[in-house]
This record gives structure tokens, sequence and C-alpha cells, in this order.
């Protein structure tokens, strides 16, 4: 049965899965909505995300919600001051190997009413005169797609859930959580800023930190089989004209390329550092992630000749993040089983941004209603119940291993 309506609900982590949750939970009436952040709003995976976002994915699930995510993008246009859904268009750009060997997804996406465009080798310039391609070359455009900066969603977003009332936290991280039988009643937190342990009380528990969810995890008997993986974005300095290409997620050379609001170019990449990255503890700071030597080269190789214009052009910024993919590469969204009143939002691979507004909607369903308005049944913690977990997490992984869809 479910439990009923909550009174009060702690989200941990603040970055942009917690913080939509609590924008969709103040939205469905529950007024005591606290968020515990380690660090600052912001300050870990989202921050360092390039917010790209397309409904092209490869599952019924996940264009279902990625649709519906689009839909809330385009609604926080609207309502969060300062902020603008950039709708440039999110380009899949594919060999003509790969692109009929993804035939099948076509059609489910003609099922499911997700709308696109297809476009071959230079199509794809007449139409975006900034992008290059090969004449064998085959791109699928998501025309609602696009990007998000997180340097202007994150603090309007913030700046929105504060508004409804909800309370941020931050430098301050929670160590354990608190049962009455298997029922969660609050968490221990510890506060940096304060130098003290504290104690809340809850009815529920949604865990939305991305990287170090299984250290967050410690204390109870359930872990997710996952892996994180370093990723870089690098930014030009700016033209001085509008640029003419959309998002370009490019199979081509498993990167991605887009503008900025301010006509920079960004360029991200997995590939060139393939290991996954071991978390050694709970204290792990996104800061602590060093840059590797190579993968500028490797992006400005991959992209010379699909954006000539990066070619002789400086290179302003950098950031360094990480991805979490799970063994089957997809979400994790709903209550840890066996355990009443605690949730799961992580593990997003390389689409956390891009599902944020979606994931908060379907979290805060499952908190409040014991079920959510799409079918989102693979996303759900339980599938992992009668996996091996333990000898998966002990193992070395690399990225080829896990099949990663980008955004």
């Amino acid at each position: 049965m479910h439990s009923p309506f909550p009174k009060s609900v702690i989200i941990i982590g603040g970055g942009v899965i917690g913080m939509s949750t609590a924008f969709h939970l103040s939205e469905k009436g529950v007024k005591d909505i606290s968020i515990i952040e380690k660090e600052t709003v912001g300050s870990g995976s989202s921050g360092q995300a390039a917010g790209i976002v397309t409904c092209l994915q490869w599952n019924a699930t996940s264009v279902v919600a990625r649709m519906k995510t689009l839909d809330l993008f385009e609604r926080f246009s609207n309502i969060l001051e300062g902020y603008t859904f950039q709708q440039v268009g999110c380009l899949n750009l594919s060999s003509k190997e790969d692109y009929f060997q993804g035939a099948d997804i076509r059609e489910l996406h003609d099922k499911l009413g997700a709308n696109y465009e297809t476009y071959i080798g230079s199509e794809l310039t007449e139409k975006f005169p900034d992008v290059m391609t090969q004449k064998d070359e085959y791109g699928i455009l998501d025309p609602r797609g696009g990007y998000s900066e997180p340097h202007t969603y994150i603090p309007a977003l913030r700046k929105k859930i504060e508004s409804m009332g909800v309370k941020i936290y931050e430098n301050e991280q929670v160590q354990n959580f608190k049962f009455k039988g298997n029922q969660i009643t609050g968490v221990v937190s510890f506060s940096k800023s304060e130098n003290k342990e504290k104690n809340y009380e809850c009815d529920s528990v949604i865990c939305a930190v991305n990287a170090w969810i299984n250290e967050l995890l410690s204390p109870i008997d359930f872990k997710i089989p996952m892996k994180n993986f370093i990723h870089e974005r690098f930014v030009t300095e700016p033209f001085n004209r509008e640029l003419n290409l959309p998002v370009i997620n490019d199979r081509v050379f498993q990167s991605y390329v887009r503008g900025t609001e301010d006509n920079r170019i960004l360029v991200g990449t997995s590939q060139h550092n393939p290991k996954n990255y071991i978390i050694e503890d709970s204290d792990f700071n996104i800061k602590d992630l060093k840059p590797f030597n190579d993968a500028l080269d490797f992006l400005k190789e991959a992209f010379k000749n699909r954006v000539p214009i990066i070619i002789d052009k400086k290179w302003d910024y950098h950031t360094v993040g990480l991805i979490s993919v799970t063994v089957d590469a997809t979400p994790v969204i709903g209550p840890v089983p066996n355990l009443s009143g605690m949730f799961l939002c992580s593990n997003f691979h390389s689409g956390g941004f891009a599902y944020n507004p979606v994931a908060g909607l379907l979290i805060s369903e499952h908190v409040i209603y014991g079920k959510t308005s799409i079918n989102s049944d693979t996303y759900l913690p339980s599938r992992f119940s009668e996996f091996e977990t333990k000898a998966y997490l002990d193992k070395t992984h690399n990225l080829e291993d896990l099949e990663v869809k980008r955004h």
C-alpha cells in the first residue's frame, strides 16, 4: 500500500535533478521540502553539463520521457526568470552503415510521434552552413531539441524553487539515514559551515546525487551497478557573428558540438579516457578531477573538418566532470526495494541535464501517488534486485563495455 501524502520530503543533492524534483513536489502541494547539498547548488555534474536535449532516444520509455521533458523545457522558458531554452535543433549524425542499422529506432520514433527530419551529406551544409559533412553521412534532426546553458538555468531554477518555499542547505553532507523498521524517518548530516551534526525528520527521502550515489547508499543494503567516466568540455573564445549550427551528437567521432548563447563553440567527449573513474569515498569533490593532456587534441582533430571555423580559434576555458552509467545505460528513478519512503533519482549517463525536468516529475509522482503518469518501469531500482551488483562494482570497465547513449 502506498504511503499517505508526504508532509515533509528531504532531497539529497542540489543539482538540476534535485531542484527539478523540489519544483514538482512543491507544485503538487508538498509544503515542507528541503534540499541538502554537500557542496554548493549546481557545483557537481550539473555545472559541468553540456545541457543538450533530444527526444530521439533508443527505447519507448526514454522517447516518451524526453518528449515530456521538451514540453517542460518549453514551459520553463516561460516561467523561469533569466532562462531561455535554446531550441536550435539537435542532430544525431552518423555513418551510412550506422544510419541503416538504426531503421528500427526510426520506426519507434514514428510510432510514438517523435518528429524528426533526415538530411544526407551536403543537405546538412545547405541547412546549417557552419556544418560540414561527407556525402555518405546521415543526419537525423530533432527540430524541438536544443540546449540549456547551465550557468543560466541553475540560478533561475534555484530562484524559482526558493520562491515556492523550498529550503536549501549547502556545504552539508548526509552521513546516515534514520529508520523505524523499514520506514525511513529522517537523515543525519554534518554541516561544514556550522561544524556540527544535524538531524532531520521527514516522511520521504529522495537521493538525487549522481557519481557518488553508492557512497551515499553505503549505510543501507542496496547499491546500483554503475560506473563513472571522466568527461571533458572545451569552449572557444566568442565569434564575431551568430553561428549557424544545431547541437550535434556526432556518432562518427563519438563526441558532440554546439554553439553557446554568446556565440562560442562548445565541444565535449569521454572517448579519449575510456577507463572508469573510481571514487574512493563520500568526500569526493568534482574539483578533484584533473584534465587529460590529449583531450583537446582529440576534439580538435574530430571537429576540424566538421566545424572548420574552430581550426584557428583560441580556446577560452575547459571543465572536467563525470558521467555516471548504469550497467544497462538506463536511469534509476523510483523507490528503493524493501524500504518505505526512500527513493532514488540518479545515474543519467550523459543525459542528466536533458532528463532533469521529467525526472523530477516522475520521482515526485512516485513519492506522492506511488505511480507515474507515463510507464517508467524500466527506470525502477528494483530491476537490479537479482543482479550480481557487488561483482560488477568490483570489476574495472572501459566506456566501450557499456552501451552508452549520448544525451
